[in-house]
């Protein structure tokens, strides 16, 4: 059994045909924050660049059509690859066919993800890249102990609808996750934990925000809603816990701002 360093994503490949080429099929997102669908403004929210470069993705190799007749088998969904003269040089290095019926398209690459000790990975809706009536189904895989490859699965959301997909576009993200970090959260009434003279602060921090937003910072086109990437409240305070702006390695901002 092997122990993954820390930090690491192992990529193994199903057999030494497709030894160095799991980068043909994923790709880290940090650095990438970029969507051709965003508008200039959208580049000026923090949160957005941030949650556009969490994570791994998968690209498509294949130009195909899904196309699903709303019925609950697996024949009731179609798997067309139209760019077949690719085959003999791709294999099985990613394939795409329904075996779970309801309109479920599975995807898989020939490659194990292993990681370290305790993380798991998640499959889960690439950040901020869409395809017109497909989505991702969230699954949680222990990829320390799991010593084989899992698969992507692709919800086709609308019956009698054709998907395009293109080579290259973006199908399916994934992300490390600390196993048994998410499940340990519970959300509580806040006026249980904090003082009512500690809540009313925070309420009114809260509404003289939302004042700014709405009557001031309008009214200042390069300034408008810097707060948050700025690392600071309404009144100036610096944030209490360490702020990010970028991710390691990556822009905190389009070039085009």
């Amino acid at each position: 059994m092997i122990k993954v360093p820390d930090n690491t994503i192992a990529a193994i490949p199903y057999d030494d045909f497709y030894r160095g080429k799991h980068e043909q099929v994923y790709f880290n997102l940090r650095g990438r924050n970029k969507r051709d669908w965003f508008s200039r403004h959208a580049y000026f929210c923090l949160p957005l660049v941030i949650g556009n470069q969490y994570g791994l993705a998968m690209r498509s190799l294949w130009r195909a059509t899904f196309l699903w007749n709303g019925g609950p088998d697996p024949g009731d969904t179609t798997v067309t690859i139209h760019n077949t003269e690719d085959e003999a040089r791709h294999g099985s290095l990613q394939t795409m066919v329904s075996n779970f019926g309801l309109g479920i398209v599975t995807v898989q690459a020939a490659f194990a993800l292993r990681t370290p000790p305790g993380i798991n990975l998640m499959t889960l809706q690439p950040p901020n890249f869409f395809i017109d009536g497909l989505q991702n189904m969230a699954g949680v895989v222990e990829t320390d102990n799991l010593r084989r490859d899992f698969t992507f699965n692709l919800k086709i959301t609308r019956a009698n609808f054709p998907v395009e997909i293109q080579v290259g576009d973006v199908i399916a993200g994934v992300m490390p996750i600390p196993r048994q970090f998410v499940e340990n959260f519970e959300l509580v009434d806040g006026c249980t934990l904090f003082t009512p003279e500690e809540i009313a602060a925070e309420q009114q921090a809260a509404r003289d925000f939302g004042r700014e937003r709405t009557e001031r910072d309008p009214l200042r086109p390069d300034g408008v809603g810097r707060r948050y990437h700025k690392g600071e409240d309404v009144y100036g305070n610096k944030f209490a816990y360490p702020h990010q702006t970028r991710l390691k390695n990556g822009p905190e901002r389009s070039e085009e701002d």
